[in-house]
């Protein structure tokens, strides 16, 4: 557990004796010392990049499974229309906010001037930013980052996903879906994407631009399919769009169970989840401040025009009118609106063989292992952020980097004469040169990432393994986006409306009307699932609802893991004031960023490292270093900051990685 100190971007400038001064601070006191480098310029994130880590996120298992379980929670196909459209919406202002966050957030003081300076961690510093009391110390071990972190480590990950990707892959292959089986694909597609990530930090990112590709291509070929069934192409097809999108029908009989629809819109905000993926990762996007933006909006307003067609093109190829099926029939939880749409289309072309239903098990399994790779890549990088926080036993393990990566393999294969004659034009070629992949990837934090990942699928082993997907996605999407959705959208209206911050001039570049309406969109699309969940359902809808999982289970869930972040923070303060009693130390960390611009003769300023010193220290020792290194201030918040020093160093090492 750690102290975050904080300096004044003010400060004097730290001379060369003050930086000795407290190299030997450190040696004298032990400190644990953790070195993160940002990626040098030829493995950083382009505009390609960043937006298929939109797009391969956000295009999950949500769109084929979810569009049925809205129209049956919301029993009408044109409310059902209209919450998606309100997703996209939602959506949209969600992505306002994390620009603005994510340019404006941390500040720090570069060569004379503080401004935002992009880092890696996403909610983690836009809640330190924010929400700095209660603490323990000024800006240090905040409750909002604590409560953030425990939940993010608990849920954060692709457990849900692999179980998914388990039951696809054995339902496509027409093989019989056992527990036993689910959870052992499960465990094994959890460790291959760390192990790919591990091993090969641009081989991860290459796997991912493929996987949103396909993706695409799979949503193109679905609203194609519709357009070509309507025109009578599949055999004993009809289009049922007249009846579907009839006035009449569209809005008939709509629930009128507040829990129904609140659920109905949980599912569309994991559906839309995905968009604030780059944030998680903004430390490794080359030029974040052009290429970041309109990335981002670009992937994501893509995305969503596609749902939105997918949704009509599911709808006018099924005969769900409320005038023709019974509503027990339209309800019922077995029936998948999307293997339903295969099924009358795909599967007209070959019955027997279950055609429909394997395709659409492919797109899922598909899907799944696109989430499972993007996730892995990104919440790595949000969990070695929290590691750094001090808030996590062995900090050191879980936030450092390691190289471990390919190109080690690669040059002993080298370096063995066999081996060059049997595979010399292999390794010869571009794609195995070693300095292609030679690089350092949180290796701690991705092995945080599998055994958090571990320990859902084998507790939710007594589970059935659809219901296990439902449950681990409603959780995380109602604790991760919906309850932090809350706290971010009403920090930006803090922000903008407390004329003290002066965040009109730390946002530079944002819309103020625009960002106040955002964040206004966002805060009720979020606060919305939070309240209304805990609202039991009741009446003619609740023999309709999942019996398998109780209607309080998914709240109940989520707030027991905030409260558990809550329990940590406050064991943290009574441990920490005890050893405070006893030793007289306290337990503080330093970080020593460095800045350089890119490109390097005029652009913005990026991160290119960070040292961080953690450690137990007296006070006379801590209050010594700080009257060395400068005092306590608002502008950096949560880090030291060596003047311009540090800045210099960057600038130097940094301009030395974009001109080789």
């Amino acid at each position: 557990m750690a102290i975050s100190m904080a300096l004044n971007g003010d400060s004097p400038r730290t001379s060369d004796s003050d930086r000795d001064r407290f190299q030997r601070f450190q040696f004298d006191n032990n400190l644990n010392v953790i070195i993160a480098n940002a990626p040098q310029e030829p493995f950083r994130l382009g505009r390609l990049d960043v937006g298929c880590l939109v797009i391969n996120r956000m295009i999950g298992t949500g769109i084929f499974s979810s569009v049925g379980l809205v129209v049956q929670g919301t029993r009408s196909i044109g409310v059902s229309l209209l919450f998606w459209f309100f997703g996209l919406l939602y959506c949209l202002a969600g992505v306002h906010l994390y620009i603005e966050y994510g340019l404006s957030i941390p500040r720090h003081r570069f060569q004379g001037v503080t401004q935002g300076i992009p880092r890696s961690g996403g909610d983690l510093n836009y809640l330190q930013y924010v929400y700095r009391k209660p603490n323990y110390r000024k800006g240090t071990v905040l409750l909002s980052v604590t409560a953030f972190a425990t939940v993010f480590i608990l849920f954060g990950n692709v457990a849900g996903n692999c179980v998914n990707f388990a039951v696809m892959v054995l339902q496509a292959l027409n093989t019989e879906v056992t527990n036993d089986a689910v959870r052992a694909i499960s465990i094994a597609v959890a460790l291959f994407a760390c192990f790919t990530h591990t091993f090969t930090r641009r081989g991860g990112i290459l796997l991912s631009n493929i996987l949103a590709v396909i993706k695409l291509a799979m949503l193109f070929m679905i609203v194609i399919t519709a357009i070509v069934a309507a025109t009578g192409a599949f055999p004993q097809t009809e289009s049922a769009a007249a009846k579907n999108f009839n006035s009449k029908n569209s809005f008939r009989k709509a629930s009128t169970q507040a829990n129904d629809y609140a659920n109905a819109f949980l599912l569309i905000i994991f559906t839309f989840s995905g968009f604030e993926q780059p944030n998680y990762v903004l430390g490794e996007i080359s030029r974040p401040r052009q290429k970041f933006p309109i990335s981002m909006i670009t992937s994501v307003s893509l995305v969503g025009i596609l749902y939105m067609a997918v949704n009509i093109a599911y709808v006018n190829t099924q005969d769900i009118s409320m005038s023709i099926v019974p509503i027990a029939d339209q309800l019922n939880e077995q029936m998948n609106l999307a293997e339903r749409f295969f099924e009358l289309t795909f599967g007209k072309l070959n019955v027997a063989d279950n055609t429909g239903q394997r395709i659409f098990n492919t797109f899922l399994a598909v899907s799944s292992f696109g989430n499972i790779v993007v996730m892995t890549y990104t919440a790595a990088r949000v969990k070695q952020e929290i590691a750094k926080e001090g808030i996590l036993p062995f900090p050191k393990f879980f936030a450092m980097n390691r190289d471990v990566s390919l190109a080690r393999l690669l040059r002993w294969a080298h370096c063995r004469p066999i081996l060059p004659r049997l595979f010399g034009r292999m390794l010869k070629s571009r794609w195995f040169v070693p300095e292609g992949h030679s690089e350092e990837t949180p290796v701690g934090a991705l092995i945080l990432h599998f055994g958090s990942c571990l320990v859902l699928i084998l507790v939710t082993y007594r589970v059935e393994p659809t219901n296990t997907y439902r449950l681990l996605a409603k959780v995380y999407t109602y604790s991760v986006h919906a309850f932090f959705g809350v706290l971010l959208a009403g920090g930006i209206l803090h922000l903008r409306l407390n004329r003290k911050e002066g965040w009109r001039k730390k946002a530079i570049g944002i819309n103020p009307q625009l960002s106040v309406m955002s964040a206004i969109v966002y805060l009720l699309g979020s606060l919305f699932p939070v309240i209304v969940s805990w609202v039991e359902p009741s009446g003619e809808l609740e023999r309709f609802a999942d019996t398998k999982i109780h209607w309080y289970l998914v709240p109940l869930l989520s707030w027991s893991a905030i409260a558990f972040g809550a329990l940590w923070w406050l064991g943290f303060l009574v441990f920490a004031k005890r050893v405070e009693k006893r030793n007289g130390t306290i337990f503080m960390i330093q970080r020593d960023p460095a800045f350089a611009r890119d490109p390097p003769i005029n652009g913005s300023p990026i991160q290119v490292n960070e040292t961080v010193y953690l450690g137990w220290v007296t006070k006379e020792n801590l209050t010594t270093m700080q009257a060395s290194g400068g005092r306590q201030g608002e502008s950096s918040r949560h880090d030291f900051v060596n003047g311009d020093v540090a800045c210099a160093n960057g600038i130097r090492d940094f301009d030395h990685q974009l001109t080789r």
